[in-house]
């Protein structure tokens, strides 16, 4: 009896895998990319410019993970950092006031932009949720019409002209070293700890996973759906606009067609992290490694001098390797 039941759990090892699998395959990959790199790979100054460039994309995972958890989807993400990163720019810089071509924004001094910008940012993300769930509408269609409108938006805030004098506090946060790693760093991972404490440790965060897995149950058990989806988007609103600062401290400018490329690589770390595009299955954690192997790609085939047309086809490639390797664990 006892044989029996002890050992169909020994030999199916899939519940191993979906606890270790991930992180498993990261420590995979460093090994290997150290050894094809010839060492270069592992130098500490080289991780700490993967977890610089991972730092931004990282944020966007962060928040748009809430969304995906509840069986929904942002696409209009990348759109509400752009505008925040411009809020924060524009209004926050006598310099930069000068500069542009209208007064629609008005100078209002660093510290009230930055608190400007994660206001609205907020407001968008709960405009996206109440559009969605209260009138029923999908998010893929809600959030890509948002971040349309909000591409229109920020040509409209800046005239077409890229923000080029942000206050000097962005330059300063984007270039402050601690421990050799720079501190956007340490606010994605910080930001990171948080969320994930709030998903693992908090009614909501439960409530999150349940009602993505199973909303019509979620409903009859007392769970308040549609306020938790609503406050989802919010969640990921205000996120998107905490990327905005990092984006506008890495970079220091933003134009209107800043971070084109950034909503593609989000969604591909998030789904390479194990979130099921249908809700109810994934972590922050697991999020957070799919930024970190796909950085890590990144940065090994610019080592190795892979030419950029043929990268494309390699991350691709591991891409579907990674989904096709969750969705077989998680079936």
């Amino acid at each position: 009896m006892t044989d029996a039941t002890v050992t169909p759990s020994i030999m199916n090892p899939r519940p191993m895998l979906r606890k270790f699998g991930l992180p498993a395959l990261l420590l995979g990959f460093v090994l290997l990319a150290t050894l094809l790199s010839g060492g270069k790979f592992i130098q500490p100054d080289n991780l700490s410019v993967i977890l610089f460039q991972s730092s931004i994309v990282g944020v966007l995972v962060i928040g748009i993970t809430f969304v995906m958890l509840t069986g929904g989807i942002d696409l209009s993400i990348v759109g509400i950092m752009v505008l925040s990163a411009i809020l924060m720019g524009a209004a926050g810089s006598e310099r930069q006031q000068m500069m542009l071509l209208n007064d629609i924004v008005p100078y209002v001094g660093p510290f009230w932009a930055l608190v400007m910008a994660l206001v609205v940012a907020a407001l968008l993300g709960f405009l996206n949720g109440v559009i969605s769930i209260r009138f029923g509408i999908p998010s893929f269609i809600v959030t890509l019409a948002m971040g349309l409108m909000l591409a229109g938006v920020a040509l409209m805030v800046t005239g077409g002209s890229p923000i080029y004098y942000p206050p000097d506090f962005y330059e300063v946060f984007g270039e402050t070293r601690i421990f050799g790693i720079v501190a956007p760093v340490y606010a994605f991972l910080g930001l990171a700890v948080l969320c994930w404490w709030v998903l693992k440790s908090t009614r909501f965060g439960v409530s999150i996973y349940a009602l993505g897995g199973n909303p019509h149950a979620s409903q009859l058990s007392g769970i308040p759906v549609v306020r938790y989806q609503i406050l989802a988007f919010t969640i990921c609103g205000l996120v998107a606009g905490i990327a905005g600062g990092l984006f506008l401290s890495r970079t220091g400018f933003v134009a209107p067609s800043s971070g084109g490329d950034l909503l593609l690589g989000t969604i591909a770390a998030v789904v390479v992290g194990g979130v099921s595009l249908s809700g109810g299955k994934g972590s922050i954690v697991g999020a957070v490694v799919g930024v970190l192997f796909l950085s890590s790609l990144s940065n090994l085939m610019n080592i190795l001098l892979i030419s950029p047309h043929i990268q494309d086809a390699i991350s691709g490639f591991f891409i579907l390797g990674a989904i096709t390797l969750s969705n077989r664990l998680e079936s």
